[in-house]
């Protein structure tokens, strides 16, 4: 009797990133055309799936935010990427090609990318907002909402304070760290598993929430009386991208995951459901109008020129920084 050919196991990839980050239609596009089953699992902070990453969960791809990706690299946690399987790369921006954080882009390509600003209930203000250092107006008390996402809340403190978020300058984090308390008490935090701030601005439990391109839109598909600022210090700028962890045994799959979604319909197709910007410059033309048009969406380039990127950090200012950031995390309810 011939022996049994045994039934080939599924192939399955699987993703994490930030919840809520990477549309279903995505997903099962994907599936439907390869045959291959997608997990996606959604997490709060990239310093979280990065832990889980150490403490041997497996995944096959990343979606990272950018700062970490040195510090992936030189652990060895993330491999090079074959080029060969990704023919769509061509579909990047010259913009998003060798960025500081990866020369090269040998480890790496960008997902989506956007600005930071403020989100505000214009008729729950005293006085209009503009700034970032208008945070330390004694009338927001208890007011502010931030992310419980540790880069992003220890710039926001550096820049109301009017320093770099890159900064290294010993007295700044002195400063940085003296004023910590005052401020961690005079804000609240997003709850965990919560994708948009814009529940809490329609509410009113809060009139300002740090914020993102598709919270202001979501806020502003529910209330005409809430405004997004890019404050007149400067945006902070994110990149977020794909990245192949070492543990994972299918990175011919997830750099065919890369390639599917780089292409022009696919990009525009995330662009037009997350309302983020896409890196991908053949999918502009098939963005929607009023999200291409949309500097909230795709900031102008007199906001570009005016905005940081948070860059990677020696250990010692690192310390420090994560020293400030522990400031926040005990005053967290």
């Amino acid at each position: 009797m011939p022996a049994l050919t045994p039934t080939p196991e599924p192939r399955k990839l699987t993703i994490t990133g930030w919840a809520g980050y990477m549309p279903q239609t995505l997903l099962d596009a994907f599936s439907a055309e390869t045959g291959i089953t997608v997990e996606y699992i959604g997490y709060d902070t990239t310093e979280a799936a990065i832990a889980a990453l150490a403490q041997g969960t497996v995944y096959d791809l990343m979606v990272v935010s950018y700062q970490f990706i040195p510090d992936l690299v030189s652990n060895g946690a993330i491999v090079p990427i074959n080029y060969a399987d990704i023919p769509n790369a061509r579909n990047l921006s010259a913009n998003f090609r060798d960025l500081a954080f990866d020369p090269g882009n040998r480890y790496s390509v960008v997902y989506q990318w956007g600005s930071t600003g403020l989100l505000i209930r214009t008729d729950l203000l005293e006085r209009p907002i503009m700034r970032w250092s208008d945070l330390w107006d004694p009338a927001l008390d208890g007011k502010i909402l931030l992310w419980p996402i540790p880069r992003d809340a220890v710039s926001v403190l550096l820049k109301s304070l009017g320093f770099s978020i890159n900064t290294t300058n010993p007295a700044h984090l002195a400063t940085a760290l003296e004023r910590a308390p005052d401020f961690a008490r005079r804000v609240g935090w997003v709850e965990e598993g919560v994708a948009s701030a814009a529940q809490y601005l329609v509410s009113g439990e809060y009139a300002v929430a740090l914020g993102w391109a598709y919270d202001a839109l979501d806020a502003q598909r529910q209330s005409d009386r809430i405004a997004y600022i890019t404050p007149g210090e400067g945006t902070i700028l994110w990149v977020d991208s794909f990245v192949i962890p070492a543990v994972s045994t299918q990175q011919a799959l997830a750099e065919q995951f890369i390639d599917f979604f780089l292409r022009p319909d696919i990009s525009a197709l995330v662009t037009n459901e997350l309302a983020m910007a896409t890196a991908n410059e053949a999918s502009w033309p098939l963005v929607k109008p009023e999200f291409r048009n949309n500097e909230i969406i795709f900031p102008s380039l007199a906001t570009l020129q005016r905005a940081e990127l948070e860059m990677p950090l020696d250990p010692a200012t690192q310390a420090r920084y994560d020293e400030i950031w522990n400031v926040f995390r005990v005053a967290q309810p």
